[in-house]
């Protein structure tokens, strides 16, 4: 299981605090028991084992010696997902856990603290994420609405659904020609800061869904105008982000003749 830094850093610790405290029970003339160290504490499995796809979900964690003294004598501290750490973390008795999952989910480490796990600091249980995948295709369109009255370029952001999997959800972000905003936005879009993002629902395989705002013409408004959106976030998995960006061009000549490519 490849570490991030902060988990390396974690982890390291841990041992150093341990190796720390064993010198200081040598140093008091305190034997460590070998017979600590032959204690079966390991994890022997988790439920659901196909893995939770998100944060949130509970799980069931079972092992020996949780609560066994020769086992782990300052008890079970953390439960981690990969370098996550679950919440809600209770030690049921001696051989069940149960813990929520945090985002991102994988190998599961029940982490513990004392002499008799010196050796075992890190027990786990490696299970298959069943979170899928689907691959989102981005496309963006312009349509202009020219006219002395009120003239503007219509955007339509759409997420389209490859597969293999249901979308859960989607995040999509428009980025904006400078000193432009965005007007007449589709439920479920915001915009800030030259940017305009979206929040997409389920969409199920094959089927796209479609969001549109409004960036407003004005008599100034003369050359190309460029906007462009990419998939921000998305659940589950997207298998391949060559994809997730596109682009539209307008040029303006004037606020009655606009070409958009």
């Amino acid at each position: 299981m490849r570490l991030s830094t902060s988990g390396r850093a974690r982890r390291l610790g841990r041992l150093a605090t341990l190796a720390a405290a064993a010198l200081l029970a040598m140093a008091g003339g305190v034997a460590l028991s070998p017979a600590a160290h032959a204690q079966d504490c390991e994890v022997g499995g988790v439920t659901p084992n196909t893995g939770p796809t998100g944060g949130g979900t509970a799980v069931t964690i079972t092992g020996d010696g949780f609560l066994d003294t020769a086992c782990h004598p300052y008890g079970v501290s953390e439960v981690e997902f990969g370098d996550n750490l679950a919440t809600s973390v209770t030690v049921v008795n001696d051989t069940t856990i149960t813990a929520t999952t945090p985002p991102g989910t994988g190998t599961v480490n029940v982490t513990v603290l004392g002499f008799g796990s010196f050796y075992t600091l890190f027990d786990g249980f490696s299970y298959t994420d069943a979170g899928g995948s689907a691959d989102i295709d981005v496309d963006l369109g312009a349509q202009p609405h020219v006219g002395i009255l009120v003239p503007y370029l219509r955007y339509t952001l759409t997420a389209r659904n490859t597969g293999p999997d249901a979308v859960a959800s989607a995040t999509l972000t428009a980025t904006l020609p400078p000193g432009t905003s965005a007007t007449n936005l589709s439920p479920g879009c915001t915009t800030a800061a030259g940017k305009v993002t979206c929040a997409y629902g389920a969409i199920a395989d094959g089927t796209s869904a479609a969001k549109s705002f409004r960036v407003p013409l004005s008599l100034l408004s003369l050359g190309q105008a460029t906007v462009t959106g990419v998939r921000t976030t998305s659940a589950p998995a997207d298998p391949d982000p060559a994809n997730d960006n596109a682009a539209t061009t307008c040029t303006v000549i004037s606020v009655v003749l606009v070409t958009c490519t």
